[in-house]
């Protein structure tokens, strides 16, 4: 009976709950679609503008689209998106190598919201756990997902975690090829959900992510250069899913 009344209950959550923004990638037909955005044009669901664009690269340059790219859990989307960086990912000319997505909305997305994202450590062309990624990200850094070593520290590099306040709230040594679901939720009380795989999302932090959000949302891949040395790399990949924010609940299926 207790397992039939929380069913219920988290139901009745998902019901209720208002999706702010969709970032699950059922608007586009092929990676071209990412193409169309600009400035003059906003359109589709992301602004698509920060990836290497030194050599005539487009947005689809960086992005795939795919069914084999999204978690299988996730019902609610079509397909998911392979984020790829190398040598010449470079964004106007920096140091860093990134290919990012932003939402694009008019929708402030601030307050009291669930930002939901899952990503993949693929075990073809995984990230170089020796270098910082930052691959889920506000520009305030105040909430971020990162993996691999993180600049100027020590530790396990191999390590897949969330950071708030300048601490990490939630680390694994990630298994590759494995789905990893999160909620980040905004404003108060705040906090952050996770799972792996199909299971349903748990809360593992109560607390402040120390910001309200925002639609200067990054998803994708930042590496950051190491020690200064020019970055060696061919092809890293990272694989997303299920992203889109809410106003209520959470959904804790993935």
């Amino acid at each position: 009976m207790k397992s039939i009344l929380v069913a219920l209950l988290t139901c009745a959550a998902a019901v209720s709950a208002t999706v702010l923004w969709d970032g699950r990638f059922n608007d586009y037909t092929t990676a071209a679609d990412f193409d169309k955005w600009s400035w003059s044009n906003q359109v589709g669901s992301y602004q698509t503008y920060i990836y290497g664009n030194l050599h005539g690269e487009t947005a689809s340059s960086w992005l795939t689209l795919g069914s084999q790219y999204k978690n299988p859990a996730t019902t609610g989307e079509k397909q998911g998106v392979k984020v790829k960086i190398n040598a010449s990912s470079t964004w106007n000319g920096g140091p860093m190598l990134r290919t990012e997505l932003l939402p694009q909305t008019t929708n402030s997305l601030s307050g009291h919201l669930y930002f939901h994202v899952s990503l993949q450590i693929p075990t073809v062309n995984p990230p170089d756990p020796a270098y910082e990624h930052q691959i889920v990200f506000w520009e305030g850094h105040y909430a971020d997902i990162k993996y691999g070593q993180l600049s100027g520290q020590n530790g396990v590099a191999d390590t897949l975690q969330v950071i708030t306040g300048g601490k990490s709230i939630w680390s694994v040594q990630p298994v590759k090829g494995t789905w990893y679901n999160f909620i980040l939720e905004t404003g108060s009380p705040g906090g952050l959900w996770v799972s792996t795989g199909s299971d349903p999302l748990q809360k593992v932090y109560t607390g402040s992510l120390n910001g309200n959000g925002g639609t200067d949302w990054h998803i994708g891949a930042l590496r950051l250069p190491l020690n200064g040395v020019t970055q060696q790399i061919t092809e890293t990949d990272l694989y997303y899913s299920g992203i889109y924010v809410e106003d209520s609940g959470p959904t804790t299926q993935p």
